[in-house]
């Protein structure tokens, strides 16, 4: 019996993204595979992205939003409409390698204990001195409180393995079978947007699978091209805080929890403190609000952790997580930027 193709729906997010979508859909349609279908899904954008893609990029599927969804709940609506057996999602902020596309592709197929392959995006810009791309992310990591961070930040690829296991992938660019993100259902619509790529990967990997990068997909990224310019620090502090500790209410088991859960909140609370001390009241009422936000929440949590919980299966999260504070480790970096 002859074995069918695997099909590859790529699903791309906008909001008032225009000034990207030349590069990056250029750099789509010049892939040694080119998808076998390509949605843009667009939040209400204001700056005639959608008409800009219907000219100049007419195979393009566009799902237009009533409203602005952001990159969680987006994400759901496009891939609700993807008839792909696989589903990849990226940024528009971005330029593809011609080898991205397949490259993703080939490594999920091959490797069957795996349940995202995630690109190594490299900084758009060249390292002045040297005039190389450095990798923005591999991947990334996280601690055992939930915090993530990049794999192999602000180094050459060529000193990264081929390939790697990582705890998550970022939503800049991943690939993972439409059969799966099903099963899960998908992202959470309640994070919005930041964190929801952590939550996402957890969830797979709670399913025991693994996620890993391939330094044969690369992407040049404009890091924060988009969410950069478009909210403030304390906005962007409310949704990472109130998301992260969401994903740990759901996705931890009852020991796990019941170990994890009390230093999370020491490192948060010890946080606020020191936000009142340097009188950035705004960044104090962000993680305040995000903690009132998961106890407004907490049946509707405790109902997803149930369903979550009922799916899990023998994985290796706790051996890969970080098992000290990467926020307390940043903390002195972080200062020095509040």
């Amino acid at each position: 019996m002859p074995v069918t193709k695997k099909t590859v729906s790529l699903i791309v997010l906008n909001y008032n993204g225009v000034k990207h979508l030349k590069e990056y859909f250029t750099s789509v349609f010049n892939q040694t595979v080119v998808p076998d279908e390509v949605i843009m899904l667009d939040n209400l954008s204001t700056d005639g992205s959608s008409e800009y893609v219907e000219k100049y990029f007419p195979q393009v599927r566009i799902v237009r939003n009533t409203y602005n969804a952001g990159t969680a709940q987006g994400s759901n609506i496009a891939a609700s409409s993807a008839k792909g057996d696989y589903l990849i999602f990226q940024s528009n902020d971005m330029r593809l390698d011609r080898h991205c596309i397949e490259e993703l592709a080939k490594t999920i197929n091959k490797e069957k204990e795996v349940g995202i392959v995630t690109s190594v995006l490299l900084n758009y810009s060249p390292d002045r001195k040297t005039g190389e791309h450095f990798i923005d992310n591999a991947g990334g990591i996280a601690d055992v409180y939930g915090f993530g961070m990049q794999n192999h930040p602000f180094i050459s690829i060529k000193k990264i393995p081929n390939k790697e296991e990582v705890f998550f992938s970022y939503g800049g660019s991943f690939i993972i079978p439409r059969k799966l993100f099903n099963k899960i259902h998908g992202f959470d619509n309640r994070y919005f947007t930041l964190n929801d790529d952590i939550d996402l990967s957890w969830r797979v990997r709670l399913l025991g699978y693994k996620i890993i990068y391939t330094k044969k997909s690369i992407i040049y990224h404009k890091v924060s091209a988009t969410l950069g310019t478009l909210f403030n620090r304390s906005i962007k502090r409310y949704w990472s805080e109130r998301n992260a500790l969401r994903t740990i209410l759901k996705n931890y088991d009852n020991i796990s929890l019941v170990k994890r859960l009390p230093v999370y909140f020491l490192i948060l609370f010890g946080e606020m403190g020191y936000f009142i001390y340097r009188r950035r009241f705004s960044l104090f009422m962000a993680d305040l609000k995000a903690l009132l936000w998961n106890i407004v929440y907490l049946p509707e949590t405790i109902l997803e952790r149930i369903k979550i919980q009922k799916l899990k299966k023998r994985n290796n999260i706790e051996k890969i997580m970080i098992h000290s504070s990467l926020k307390l480790k940043l903390f002195g970096d972080f200062k020095k930027v509040i």
